[in-house]
């Protein structure tokens, strides 16, 4: 925790928090909401479902995106594969969320093309310090990479442990290194596109 002040001020109590301690009451909150009978209800709406594999552990999140296009590639690969219709994501908050973007990676299947790179790191501006915007939510986030994903390039490229839904290369150190080469792209200018990182070797 980097600060914490308690100052007496002349129209009352003054709180001053540190990122961490911010983050702490975001997640209380948040997970609430996500979890409550209401926010699984709008989830199942939505495509979307969101819990916790370590309940201990509220800056770590597991999703599943569901519903995906009928009619789009990813799904009709998805069904040659034999695999469910869904695509599985991990979202770890930092320390300074929400003012600090978040980070994301796909757990499963293996996925190709479009903005999805080798071992699982995402190419999406609001992923990005450039991009972020501090007041989206989890589900708005959710429902916007479900969107790239589905009507982009990304194709299935392996199906990994089916058992387990697991891609042995899929590591978060992976997903992280990708994510350094996708926000010094952002940093450079090509924010929009897949621009200068099209050609990124892992």
């Amino acid at each position: 925790m980097r600060s914490f002040t308690l100052g007496n001020m002349a129209e009352g109590l003054f709180f001053t928090f540190g990122s961490s301690l911010r983050c702490s009451l975001w997640q209380a909150g948040s997970s609430d909401r996500l979890l409550c009978a209401e926010g699984l209800a709008e989830a199942e709406k939505c495509g979307y479902h969101f819990s916790l594999r370590d309940k201990e552990n509220l800056a770590r999140w597991f999703v599943q995106l569901k519903d995906l296009n009928q009619d789009g590639k990813l799904a009709a690969d998805l069904k040659k594969h034999k695999l469910d219709a869904s695509i599985d994501l991990e979202i770890i908050l930092p320390d300074g969320f929400p003012m600090e973007p978040p980070f994301a990676r796909v757990l499963y299947p293996q996925l190709r093309g479009g903005y999805v790179f080798e071992r699982g790191g995402i190419c999406f501006e609001p992923l990005t310090p450039k991009g972020w915007v501090p007041s989206m939510t989890l589900p708005a986030l959710a429902i916007a990479i479900k969107g790239i994903l589905d009507y982009g390039e990304v194709r299935v490229a392996g199906v990994g442990n089916k058992a387990t839904r697991t891609v042995p290369h899929y590591t978060e150190e992976g997903a992280r290194k990708d994510h350094t080469a996708i926000s010094a792209s952002h940093r450079g200018g090509e924010s929009s596109t897949y621009g200068s990182i099209k050609h990124y070797s892992s």
